[in-house]
């Protein structure tokens, strides 16, 4: 669950993603490049510590 992302230009910052599957909640920031959502849920504001995940459009 994402909550509290602010437009910052093309990117969005200053929110918080939940991970259901340890129940924490990290920082959130997410951007669009080459037609990917990269979300990344990082232990500090400046998003030095997490990890970015790719996130895909499904075509039908």
């Amino acid at each position: 669950m994402l909550s509290g992302l602010k437009a910052d230009g093309k990117e969005y910052n200053g929110g918080t993603i939940y991970d259901p599957g340890n129940g924490k909640t990290y920082h959130c920031s997410m951007k669009v490049e080459n037609g990917v959502l990269k979300v990344r849920g990082s232990l500090d504001k400046r998003g030095l510590l997490g990890r970015t995940m790719g996130w895909f459009r499904v075509k039908e």
